[in-house]
């Protein structure tokens, strides 16, 4: 067994394509498949389920993968402490969903690149069931999500608090509404946006809205949209009033497009959270940016 094709698999597995593979470290198909095959034969073990259209891993080969992930690790960490880069690109594979992809991570990422200038990031948005399936299939070694699913083979860290608040078209039936104080119960009666199934905000506004005793099933619901920026365009533009990230609506409630209307009593927040595969093996640059994501927003 060598080094070169362990890095064949662990391409293969992550990128679930052997051309990809191959682009990705500068060699053939063939030589890709090739140590895929003699790893194979040398444990006597089946690794890769391959069909025409994907490649997926079998029970053993998700061991292999951990294994294989562990040992370039150390491969990594013997080139830093000898003093020499190792000529892998710095790159740390990420999934978003929502609210962490378009308001955290643009921040985070930038503050993280001032320290560590030469580490590039790829970046996969999709809704917090899209991110756990991609950590799942290891197309993303680290995710960030609103919710936390019940799968046992994940891990969770809570590493930024998320204030959810209404926001209105700025236009003078709402500004009339808000200014003499209406109550929660009377801006729910007005159009309301929602968000798709999926979403961490959804459901977080969901057990809210119970909460507070609203029957969701009335809510004069006249859109469900997944997109951010279209339910704040949406809202902007008198469609409804929507239940949202409170540093999400900043720059247009900034702008003067929205209203913002923050319940009283208890805030309504929810955590954001790092989720990774329990598994997972970090190599150095990922364990810096988890810790580095772990400490940004504490106070």
């Amino acid at each position: 067994m060598e080094l070169k094709q362990l890095e064949a698999f662990v391409q293969v597995v992550e990128l679930q394509s052997f051309s990809k593979a191959a682009e990705k470290l500068y060699l053939t198909q063939p030589t890709i498949s090739a140590h895929i095959v003699s790893l194979e034969k040398e444990f006597n073990t089946k690794f890769l389920d391959r069909t025409t259209k994907n490649v997926r891993t079998t029970v053993a080969g998700e061991r292999l993968y951990e294994y294989a992930k562990e040992m370039l690790a150390i491969k990594e960490e013997l080139y830093q402490g000898f003093g020499r880069e190792w000529k892998e690109e710095q790159r740390i594979d990420i999934a978003g969903s929502t609210i962490p992809s378009q308001y955290i991570l643009p921040e985070l990422i930038h503050a993280y690149q001032k320290q560590n200038a030469k580490v590039r990031f790829s970046i996969n948005q999709g809704d917090s069931d899209h991110v756990i399936g991609e950590i799942l299939k290891h197309k993303a070694a680290i995710g960030f999500v609103g919710i936390k699913s019940k799968d046992d083979r994940l891990r969770y860290i809570p590493f930024y608090e998320d204030k959810l608040v209404v926001v209105t078209p700025n236009e003078t039936h709402y500004k009339e509404l808000l200014e003499g104080n209406c109550s929660f119960e009377e801006l729910m009666r007005e159009p309301i946006i929602l968000r798709e199934n999926g979403s961490g905000t959804k459901k977080t506004a969901e057990r809210f809205l119970e909460s507070k005793n609203v029957d969701i099933k009335k809510l004069n619901v006249v859109a469900f949209i997944n997109d951010q920026e279209i339910i704040k365009k949406s809202v902007s533009r008198g469609m409804g009033i929507t239940i949202m990230s409170k540093k999400a609506a900043l720059d247009y409630v900034e702008d003067g497009k929205m209203l913002l209307y923050e319940p009283e009593g208890d805030k309504v927040t929810r955590n954001l959270y790092i989720v990774y595969a329990k598994r997972k093996k970090f190599d150095r640059l990922e364990k810096k940016f988890i810790e580095f994501c772990c400490q940004f927003y504490v106070q």
